[in-house]
């Protein structure tokens, strides 16, 4: 019996390494709707965990833009922004992150 492998991953540059989100999963809507997060991708924000962050990249000015969140921060960003495909992750860059979730 083999155990899956956990993977360590340290995000680069502007990029965010987020706990995987399961688009598959179904929703039920206040109004009683049944839906799957993959069916409104196009006009969809996700909340998920940050477990990696890059340093963030450089302005014109040299300087790094600071933020307000880190790792293990639960944020909102643009579905539609994730890069690339992974089974244990999603990844996004800085800029796609609409909030940080509070409390």
């Amino acid at each position: 019996m083999s155990k899956k492998k956990k993977i360590i991953v340290q995000a680069e540059g502007d990029h965010l390494i987020l706990e995987k989100v399961n688009y598959n999963e179904e929703q039920t809507t206040t109004s009683g709707i049944i839906i799957k997060r993959s069916q409104i991708l196009d006009s969809s924000f996700v909340e998920s965990k940050i477990v990696s962050m890059g340093q963030g990249l450089p302005s014109f000015n040299g300087e790094v833009p600071e933020v307000k969140y880190g790792e293990g921060d639960t944020i909102l960003y643009d579905a539609r922004s994730r890069m690339g495909m992974h089974e244990d992750f999603d990844v996004i860059r800085r800029e796609h992150v609409v909030a940080v979730i509070v409390g």
